[in-house]
């Protein structure tokens, strides 16, 4: 036999000897990838659960976390109607501590033995220092008209004024006799 022939055979036996070793290989591979896939399975159906359990708590705290900004624009609304209402109060408080600063103010003006024009006179609380005199009669209360009649030998004063819910007020100075009088409306203390 020729020897190239010897050779010949000797590289197809070392070519399937080869092929057999990188199939055996590859079976070996395959069989250690198929072992390692159920393994991971295996971690997966046990991570199932888990992931489950930690989705639903990721949106019941989703729920908590919309029911808890509902209940924050809740009480923003009521803070803010809160807040309407406080100034609503306090614009009708101020509106009653002008009338009844004003009402001591014509009590004062009214009154013989008070001096208002007097250095020591202490303006009621809630007037400014602008505000003495018959200037301050138009601030909270409405018109105030004036009209002197002359009765004998004394001058009659007499105010009319017209207060904020519409009723009108006829007030005579003291010293006319007269206590004051209603004048088409109810009279206010």
């Amino acid at each position: 036999m020729p020897s190239w022939v010897i050779w010949v055979i000797v590289a197809i036996v070392v070519i399937a000897v080869i092929a057999a070793v990188v199939a055996a290989a590859s079976k070996k591979k395959q069989e250690r990838n198929r072992t390692r896939a159920g393994e991971l399975r295996e971690q997966a159906a046990a991570q199932a659960a888990g992931v489950q359990q930690r989705e639903a708590h990721a949106k019941e705290t989703e729920a908590r976390a919309a029911e808890a900004r509902a209940e924050a624009d809740r009480k923003q609304a009521e803070a803010e109607r809160l807040q309407a209402e406080a100034r609503d109060r306090q614009q009708t408080a101020a509106g009653y501590r002008d009338q009844h600063a004003e009402n001591l103010r014509q009590a004062d003006e009214l009154d013989p033995d008070v001096d208002t024009r007097s250095e020591d006179y202490t303006r009621p609380e809630g007037l400014t220092g602008h505000e003495t005199g018959h200037e301050s009669a138009t601030r909270e209360t409405g018109s105030h008209e004036s009209a002197t009649r002359e009765t004998g030998t004394h001058t009659d004063e007499t105010t009319t004024v017209t207060h904020p819910d519409g009723s009108t007020e006829a007030v005579s100075a003291p010293d006319a006799g007269t206590e004051g009088t209603t004048d088409g409306g109810s009279h206010r203390a």
